[in-house]
């Protein structure tokens, strides 16, 4: 197997011959294939109800061996087995319980982050105040590229 350059001109007849190439490139993407393009692909997640351990919910797959809640909005989350190089990268996605006229800007970022784990940070900022919060849920998936 491996992935086959192809470019395609307009009115071009696809015959059989290129849709079978066709499909071995999307088996070789699939796959994960060295010769076809690097694509991210979600390797790890972790879904965590963001208040006290009390009330922690936490759904993962088998990429995460722990979590744990540092302190309000502060989270740290371990890899059963480390990234093997440094193509990776993490997506985090939150609910809030604040009504919608509540003013604050809310983010969530990544404080720390290596091979074995990763820790988060969500914040609340305002025009007089700036505060780390807690969450109704948070989501994060890892990609390795």
């Amino acid at each position: 197997m491996g992935f086959t350059d192809l470019t395609f001109t307009q009115s071009q007849k696809l015959t059989s011959t290129i849709l079978a190439q066709l499909d071995q490139n999307f088996d070789a993407l699939a796959e994960g294939d060295t010769s076809g393009p690097r694509i991210p692909r979600p390797i790890k997640w972790i879904q965590f109800c963001g208040f006290t351990d009390a009330n922690a919910g936490v759904y993962v797959n088998n990429g995460i061996s722990s979590f744990t809640r540092n302190d309000i909005g502060d989270y740290t989350i371990n890899f059963t087995q480390a990234f093997s190089n440094t193509n990776y990268g993490m997506a985090i996605s939150t609910i809030s319980g604040f009504d919608y006229s509540d003013i604050s800007v809310r983010e969530a970022n990544i404080y720390s982050f290596t091979s074995s784990s990763a820790s988060i940070r969500y914040h609340a900022a305002n025009a007089g105040a700036n505060a780390q919060e807690d969450q109704h849920s948070v989501w994060c998936v890892f990609y390795q590229f």
